[in-house]
C-alpha cells in the first residue's frame, strides 16, 4: 500500500497521479473519444451527467492513490503537457490469484504510437516491486475489441502471462452487460531462471504495550477492560525498551532486516511516533506492518468480518501514511488470535502476507471454534494471502512469549541459535513466495526492557554478516 508516485516513462511521456486538477483535460478528451471511451471506463453511466461523474471519479481516485488502495495515472506528453489517456490499477479482480486489475485508455489521435505499451510496461514495472512481494495482475478485455485484444495479448507475452478462463464473464459497460475475457500475469516481478534463493530467516517484532496485553484489554473474558476508548499513551517500560532496542540496532543488530508490527493507535502518542519516525529515518533495514488498530483479540470474540475489515483498513491506511516506502501490507493478529473467518476480510483490505499462525497444540484455542491451525492456514491461502507460520520445535512454541516463559525459554533460545547459525535473512521476494521455506522468528519490543534493559534476541553471531549482504532486499 504505497502512495502513488509520478512515473517518468521516457523522454516523451510521464504518468502523473490522477486528481481533480485534470478535470478539464479529461472532459475534453472524453468528449473527443466518445463513444469508444466508455469501453475503457465501465463505471460510466450513460443516463447521468458527464461532468459530475468525471469529477467524482478524479476525487475518488486521488484519495485512493494517497493511501495505496488504487493507482490511477493520467498519461501526459512531457513537451506540451497534453492529456493522452489513463493507466490504472484497482482491486476489482475476477480470479482467486489476482491482486490488481490493470486498465488503460489512449485518446483518439494518440493511438498506434506505442503509448499503451510503454505506459503499461512502466506501471507494471512499478507495481511489481512496491507491494511487499510478488504480485498478480489481471487484464480484462472485450473479445470483440480487436485492437484491445491485440494490445492485451502483446502485454501478456512480454510479462509471461496466460489466459485465465475462470475470470471470464459479464461486465457492465455503459449500463449494458458485455462478455469479457480475462488474462493474468501470475507472478511479478519476473524471476530469472536459476536466480539464487537468499536466506531462510525472517525477523520481526511486535510493538504492543502493557495496556495491550490480553489480561488488560482486547479479550472478552481474559481482560480487565475488554473494550475501551482511552487515548493510547506509551508506558515508561516501553519507552525504556525503545532505547534498548535502538542500542541493539546500532550494535549487534546493525543492518539486520527486521519488520515491526505496529498497533496503529500507538501513533497517537507523540513519544512513540517520534521514536518510530527517528528509526525509519535512520535505518533502511526496517519495515513496518500492521498489528491491528487497537490490539483486539479477534478470534476470541464472535465472528465479525465487517468489524475486522474496518479496523484493519484503518490501521493499514494510518501506517502506510506514516511509514511511506517502509510500509508493507502485512498483518499479524493481536495476541495471535486468528480464526478461519478472518481470512476473507484480511484479503479484502489488500493484505498480501499474514504472520499469525502459531501451529502448536498449546495455542490452538486461538484458532477459532474448531481449534485447528490447519483450517486457518488453508483459509488464508485460499484468499491468495501468503502465510508465514511462527517457528516451533517439537510441537511447542519458541517465538514471542515463549522467549520469557520458564522452560520454554530454554528451548526457544536453542531453536533461535540453530535457525540463525550461518544463515541470512530472506529477501522479500522469497518471503512472499509460498514455495520457499522461511523460518519466522519474532519477539516483542517490550522484551528489550528485560534484564535491566540489556536483553537482545538470541541470534547466532554468524547471522549478522550474512544478513548485511541482503540489506538492499528490504530497503
Amino acid at each position: 500500500m504505497r502512495a502513488i508516485p509520478t512515473l517518468i516513462v521516457d523522454d516523451e511521456i510521464v504518468l502523473r497521479p490522477a486528481g481533480p486538477a485534470h478535470i478539464e483535460a479529461l472532459t475534453t478528451a472524453f468528449q473527443e473519444s466518445w463513444p469508444e471511451v466508455v469501453l475503457a471506463l465501465p463505471w460510466y453511466e450513460m443516463d447521468q451527467p458527464m461532468d459530475s461523474q468525471l469529477r467524482d471519479y478524479l476525487i475518488d481516485v486521488e484519495g485512493m492513490g494517497r493511501f495505496g488502495t488504487a493507482y490511477h495515472w493520467v498519461i501526459v506528453n512531457r513537451s506540451d503537457e497534453s492529456f493522452l489517456g489513463l493507466v490504472a490499477f484497482d482491486r476489482t479482480t475476477r480470479t482467486r490469484l489476482g491482486h490488481w486489475n490493470l486498465g488503460y485508455w489512449v485518446v483518439k489521435g494518440a493511438t498506434r504510437k506505442g503509448i499503451a505499451t510503454r505506459t503499461t510496461d512502466k506501471a507494471l514495472d512499478w507495481i511489481s516491486t512496491t507491494q511487499g512481494g510478488p504480485t498478480a495482475v489481471e487484464i480484462t478485455v472485450d473479445p470483440n475489441n480487436e485492437a484491445g485484444v491485440a494490445t492485451c495479448e502483446s502485454l501478456v507475452r512480454r510479462w509471461e502471462g496466460r489466459r485465465a478462463e475462470e475470470g471470464d464473464g459479464l461486465v457492465v459497460v455503459g449500463g449494458n452487460l458485455t462478455e469479457h475475457i480475462t488474462f493474468i500475469l501470475p507472478r511479478l516481478p519476473l524471476v530469472e531462471p536459476g536466480e539464487p534463493s537468499h536466506g531462510t530467516v525472517w525477523l520481526s517484532l511486535d510493538t504492543d504495550d502493557i495496556c495491550h496485553l490480553p489480561k488488560n484489554s482486547g479479550h472478552p473474558t481474559r481482560s480487565n477492560r475488554p473494550e475501551h476508548d482511552d487515548t493510547y499513551r506509551m508506558s515508561e517500560k516501553l519507552a525504556s525498551a525503545w532505547k534498548a532496542f535502538l542500542r541493539w540496532r546500532n550494535g549487534a543488530g546493525n543492518g539486520i532486516p527486521v519488520t515491526l508490527f505496529v498497533v496503529a493507535e500507538q501513533l497517537d502518542d507523540p513519544r512513540f511516533a517520534d521514536h518510530l519516525r527517528q528509526l525509519l529515518d535512520s535505518d533502511s533495514a526496517v519495515t513496518i506492518a500492521s498489528h491491528g488498530n487497537r490490539h483486539r483479540c479477534w478470534s476470541a470474540w464472535p465472528s465479525d468480518p465487517f468489524g475486522l475489515e474496518k479496523d484493519l483498513s484503518l490501521s493499514l491506511r494510518r501506517l502506510a501514511d506514516f511509514a511511506g516506502d517502509s510500509f508493507r501490507p502485512w498483518f499479524r493478529a493481536p495476541g495471535g488470535y486468528f480464526a478461519p473467518w478472518m481470512a476473507a476480510p484480511l484479503a479484502a483490505c489488500g493484505a498480501t502476507l499474514d504472520s499469525s499462525v502459531n501451529p502448536s497444540w498449546l495455542t490452538r484455542r486461538k484458532a477459532g471454534p474448531k481449534r485447528d491451525w490447519m483450517l486457518v492456514s488453508e483459509a488464508i491461502r485460499s484468499e491468495g494471502v501468503v502465510e508465514r507460520q511462527w517457528l516451533t520445535a517439537h510441537g511447542l512454541p519458541v517465538t514471542g512469549p515463549a522467549l520469557r516463559i520458564p522452560l520454554l525459554s530454554i528451548l526457544a533460545r536453542h531453536s533461535w541459535k540453530r535457525a540463525t547459525k550461518g544463515m541470512s535473512c530472506a529477501s522479500e521476494l522469497n518471503l512472499m513466495s509460498p514455495e520457499q521455506r522461511v523460518d519466522s522468528l519474532y519477539w516483542h519490543l517490550l522484551d528489550h526492557a528485560r534484564k535491566g534493559a540489556s536483553w537482545s534476541p538470541p541470534l547466532h553471531s554468524t547471522l549478522k554478516s550474512a544478513a548485511v549482504t541482503n540489506r538492499g532486499d528490504f530497503s
